[in-house]
């Protein structure tokens, strides 16, 4: 029976409106094409071609949908250095060879880079309707990251927040930083995407820092301190997006990514896709994080003795895996 998404204790955003969710899928077995269309027929939105590997779905009455193939090599508007390149070329042989260059990068590309599906913010509830469409892609034929020790397939979420303020952020990576080593024994992350840097954890250092009881910043402090501990966009939970919206030229000035976007939301980025197995979904992957870090995140006093659980085992654990300590504290 599929899981129904659960509500958190707060629901409703600072000013008034019911949290959402994004979601980024990545899998492969299908083509942009004939993914997009399913798309288009599960929402009823309109099907734009952009190029031959990216579509926009659009008029779906919740926002735009992207089924693109996940490089910027073959997307004509894109920006880097990648770009450039290929640019460069085009102005010296035409557009006709530029084209071709696409054609050829993408042809190659697609055997190994995944086909993303990039969903527009959604209500809690409609998670189940997200599931729906991976099970139609499924049965098309998309393939998760289980599939091929090539492939390192992820799930990105990307909830809003109750609130953009200093204490509630931090509120929520303490509850994450917490939960990360049992969340990952939990969900079994593929060997393929442990070994490579996409979703590296917290530096111990940072992580103490953050869940040592005196360390009460405002915004400004907050965001300069995660930059000086992680200038890049390989976390686990990613927090430059957020701090893009919030804080702009502070963090282009620090994180030189022309792929970094401002989103104002969190950027779970742990999941794997499991798009090919029909017991899993989106919803499972947001009813685990529900019932860790955002419970957690609505039960200060709790987080608080947990937190400092974790702090004193980091002391005392020459290789410390937290996982089975927190195993206790959450089953409480």
């Amino acid at each position: 029976m599929p899981e129904t998404p659960i509500q958190p204790v707060h629901a409703i955003t600072a000013d008034g409106t019911p949290r959402r969710i994004g979601v980024e899928i990545e899998f492969a077995g299908l083509d942009c094409a004939p993914a997009a269309q399913i798309v288009a027929e599960i929402t009823g939105g309109k099907l734009q071609e952009v190029d031959r590997y990216r579509y926009l779905i659009e008029e779906t009455g919740q926002g735009t949908y992207v089924v693109e193939l996940d490089t910027q090599y073959v997307h004509p508007e894109e920006g880097g250095q990648a770009e450039e390149r290929v640019q460069l070329e085009s102005e010296r042989l035409g557009r006709a060879i530029e084209e071709g260059l696409r054609t050829a990068i993408g042809e190659v590309t697609r055997m190994y880079l995944p086909v993303e599906l990039v969903c527009p913010p959604v209500g809690i509830a409609e998670l189940s309707q997200l599931d729906e469409m991976t099970a139609r892609l499924r049965q098309a034929g998309a393939m998760g990251t289980r599939d091929s020790v090539v492939y390192a397939f992820g799930l990105q979420l990307n909830p809003d927040l109750p609130a953009m303020d200093a204490p509630t952020i931090l509120r929520y990576l303490r509850a994450y930083l917490v939960c990360a080593d049992w969340l990952r024994r939990d969900i079994g992350i593929d060997l393929t995407r442990r070994v490579l840097p996409f979703i590296q954890p917290y530096p111990r250092a940072y992580v103490r820092k953050v869940l040592d009881p005196a360390y009460q910043p405002d915004l400004a402090r907050l965001i300069d301190d995660y930059l000086v501990y992680n200038p890049s966009r390989n976390r686990d939970l990613d927090l430059l997006p957020l701090f893009t919206f919030l804080a702009p030229q502070k963090v282009r000035a620090a994180v030189d990514d022309p792929r970094l976007k401002a989103r104002p939301a969190l950027h779970y980025r742990l999941p794997d896709s499991r798009i090919d197995e029909p017991d899993w979904g989106i919803v499972t992957e947001w009813n685990r994080w529900a019932r860790t870090v955002e419970a957690l995140a609505d039960d200060p006093d709790r987080l608080q003795a947990m937190a400092q659980a974790y702090r004193d085992y980091l002391e005392d654990a020459w290789f410390p895996d937290w996982a089975e300590p927190a195993d206790a504290w959450l089953h409480r």
